[in-house]
């Protein structure tokens, strides 16, 4: 059993000796992108008999005058709210959010009450030279997409790209419809018979549905690349419409340091000091001013994760008042949803290449305690099935098969919490362990991952290209440190193993190791000492003891280093990777999970009272910190005197 199970790791860390394609390939390349942008992206505009007024769209001097014209309100609203009092604040912006956006708002029927349309759904008016160059980058969203996929397009690349533009407060059904129109619209202007497409968050469920009702009957798309899709809807929508939103301060600044690529940790700002009187300001908007605006948008219903639908529509909509408001959200729910798989395998065998890059292993920024990429779910995105939060499937767990049960693929992530053989598209599908929402570009895996897979004049999968594994570690700069054993794929040990690389992902700082520890094995390792690992380098740590002889369980490793020069003194980061070194442990169906993590030797030392005190002031994570520098030191002088 061993040799069949080296052979199948053998074949695991050879998945493919070829390199990845060169970008801008001459076939993909000769295709405009039209890029299906997130959420609220496009710009809408009323209608009425003195003309056009923008009512969306960012307008910072409207809302530079609105504050400094509420300058005082806003100050009692901030003084009341530190005195447990949040109606104030919550009346105050809630009643500037009507006064901004009322107009917005959809009858119970799911129908606008006013006259509003996008800027534009015109291929000339949409153009990227059009709007860079004549409109200044205006309606022009997701530009730091845009310019980088104009630049791999080489000469006249801005010629090449399109802004989708819709009203997002549609149906899906409907948008489906809007970008079938705007494609075929692009198709005429370029005089390509195909188009490529890039879509982020919504714009992925707008793809997703477009693929599923147009795609492999009109065949007028090349590459589809769906990145961090909202598929089967949205956590954050459902933590809005059902009024339950309860903050996950250190999720969502963990959010913040992705989006601002900060190589500083700000995180431990809020460990100690959750601030659930702003979950009591947002649940009072939501209920007394919120949902008068969305309430009845088709988008915010079909946002509804697929689990929770029934119970809120019967609990929010009238079957009669609502009739058609629920009659299409059903059909996205009930028809399109469930043969989502069927309907996109369709699209490949028609030609079209459909790609998705999903993050995980992130908890809900807004209480929903799936994985996800802190606003969607895992299941949504993909389709795949995951562990709950917090926690990872039981030692030997047996994948589902469901879509694919070929026993050759291996569609279990590395730690043991996401089964892809039961997603969308089990064999294009790629997962990155700690990616957020909207960080594809970000993230220079995901960013080059997206790339590659846009400008593939070839079907790829996940076997296809070494260097893009199914399951990945995020690279965002703000991680600081990424680390992986040194002869198995990333996220996997096995008995061949006889060092870690680390690797420094920071841009600026100089990286020194303080110590690395293990958990759920005997491995031991010295941290490198007297050296500092260079912004962007890596060292490989040799390590000794032994690894259990078993296989489908998981092992720790924690990294504890310092940024020198960053404000940070120190940090850590707790990689987890499956154990493919002998026979799999035997599975126990009746107990399918168990903790994610192995209980570290600081935790392990702890009495109940003691611990329980540290994880509710904030402390346990500096004690723990300061637990594995001083294991560290230890360990080091040991080796010293020896």
């Amino acid at each position: 059993m061993k040799k069949i199970l080296s052979i199948f790791l053998s074949a695991l860390l050879l998945l493919s000796l070829s390199a990845p394609p060169a970008l801008a390939a001459e076939a993909a390349a000769s295709y405009p992108t039209v890029i299906v942008a997130g959420y609220s992206a496009s710009d809408l505009y009323l209608t009425t008999q003195e003309g056009r007024k923008k009512i969306w769209g960012v307008d910072t001097q409207e809302l530079l005058s609105r504050v400094l014209s509420n300058i005082a309100g806003i100050g009692r609203g901030l003084g009341a709210l530190a005195f447990g009092h949040p109606e104030y604040i919550s009346d105050l912006v809630g009643q500037a959010m009507v006064d901004m956006y009322g107009v917005m708002a959809y009858t119970p029927n799911g129908e606008s009450v006013n006259d509003i349309h996008p800027y534009s759904e015109n291929a000339a008016d949409t153009q990227f030279s059009y709007l860079y160059r004549e409109l200044g980058g205006e309606h022009a969203h997701e530009p730091e997409i845009m310019r980088t996929v104009a630049e791999l397009y080489g000469e006249n690349g801005y010629d090449q790209i399109f802004a989708f533009q819709t009203d997002f407060r549609q149906n899906i059904i409907d948008i489906a419809a809007d970008l079938d129109r705007y494609i075929d619209n692009v198709r005429a202007y370029t005089g390509k018979d195909k188009v490529n497409l890039f879509a982020v968050s919504h714009g992925g469920e707008i793809t997703s549905v477009y693929l599923h009702l147009y795609g492999a009957e009109k065949k007028a798309v090349n590459n589809a690349v769906l990145t961090v899709p909202a598929i089967g809807g949205a956590a954050l929508a459902y933590d809005v419409m059902s009024e339950n939103v309860v903050f996950d301060e250190e999720t969502l600044f963990y959010f913040i340091e992705n989006g601002t690529m900060l190589e500083t940790d700000i995180d431990w700002l809020v460990r100690a000091n959750q601030f659930g009187i702003l979950d009591d300001v947002c649940n009072l908007l939501v209920h007394n001013y919120v949902k008068q605006i969305l309430g009845y948008w088709g988008s915010m219903w079909d946002f509804i994760p697929g689990p929770y639908y029934d119970q809120l529509k019967e609990t929010y909509l009238d079957r009669f008042e609502s009739s058609e408001l629920i009659r299409k959200s059903d059909i996205y729910h009930y028809e399109i949803l469930p043969t989502m798989t069927e309907k996109l395998n369709a699209c490949r065998e028609a030609g079209i290449n459909v790609y998705i890059i999903a993050g995980s292993d992130i908890p809900s920024v807004t209480g929903l305690q799936e994985s996800s990429d802190a606003i969607i779910t895992v299941n949504s995105s993909t389709g795949a099935y995951t562990a709950p939060y917090g926690q990872r499937f039981a030692d030997g767990y047996r994948p589902r098969n469901t879509v694919c049960a070929d026993p050759a693929h291996n569609h279990l992530s590395p730690a043991m919490t996401v089964d892809a053989t039961c997603a969308y598209l089990p064999e294009t599908t790629w997962f990155v362990n700690g990616l957020f929402h909207g960080m594809t570009w970000h993230d220079p895996y995901a960013k080059a991952l997206a790339s590659m897979l846009l400008f593939s004049d070839e079907p790829t999968d996940v076997r296809t290209y070494e260097a893009y594994p199914q399951f990945k570690f995020a690279e965002n700069r703000s991680y600081s440190v990424l680390a992986a054993f040194d002869r198995s794929p990333e996220g996997y040990v096995s008995g061949s193993d006889g060092a870690i690389v680390i690797r420094n992902l920071s841009d600026r700082y100089p990286m020194r190791v303080l110590s690395v520890q293990f958990e759920g094995c005997s491995l031991t390792c010295d941290a490198p000492r007297d050296r500092y690992i260079a912004p962007g380098k890596s060292v490989k740590v040799p390590i000794g003891g032994v690894l259990p002889e078993t296989s489908l369980t998981t092992v720790d490793l924690t990294v504890t280093y310092m940024l020198v020069g960053s404000v940070t003194p120190a940090g850590s980061k707790t990689y987890t990777f499956t154990v493919m070194n002998g026979e799999p442990q035997a599975y126990n169906a009746a107990e399918p999970f168990t903790a994610a993590r192995h209980v570290g030797a600081f935790e392990s030392r702890l009495s109940d009272p003691a611990l329980s005190l540290l994880k509710k002031t904030g402390l346990f994570d500096l004690f723990s910190l300061l637990f594995n520098m001083l294991v560290g030191m230890l360990r080091s002088f040991r080796t010293l005197s020896c």
